[in-house]
């Protein structure tokens, strides 16, 4: 088991990867994806040094954060032809989601909270990750084998 001390670091990691992956194998929306995934993350860690966050009440700017990543996922996946974005941003609701059932119950204990808002980042990577994989570049069309 990891200890919580280096889940950020592992966090970090695997978004690192993933994300560099998604850049150099993808195509536009892998990009765009990537990014919106790795701004938000970074400015979570930014928001939650500068307010501190304790998760112990309404996180009203990890909140926002959230929110602006959630609007440019819809408009990445209204606009894509590919799968992963329904599911990132899917993933990336039930998180937005969280934020909400702090606000109409406050006595959701800051593990519970912190717990489920973050632990969506994960399937929300997961899923670019594959989407990424999936995808065929135009290069490579000619080199997939037969049978």
């Amino acid at each position: 088991m990891i200890s919580s001390q280096y889940l950020p670091f592992f966090y970090y990691g695997f978004l690192i990867i993933v994300c560099g992956y998604a850049i150099k194998r993808g195509h536009r929306e892998e990009y765009i994806g990537a990014a919106i995934m790795f701004a938000g993350s970074v400015a979570t860690g930014i928001v939650a040094r500068v307010f501190g966050t304790a998760w112990s009440h309404r996180e009203y700017g990890i909140l926002g954060v959230d929110l602006l990543a959630l609007l440019a996922l819809i408009y990445v996946m209204i606009r894509s032809d590919r799968f992963w974005p329904i599911w990132a941003t899917a993933f990336h609701l039930l998180a937005v989601t969280i934020h909400v059932a702090m606000m109409v119950a406050p006595e959701i204990t800051p593990w519970a909270f912190a717990t489920g808002a973050g632990f969506w980042a994960y399937p929300m990577l997961l899923a670019l990750a594959i989407g990424t994989n999936e995808y065929v570049r135009p290069d490579e069309i000619n080199h997939i084998p037969s049978g």
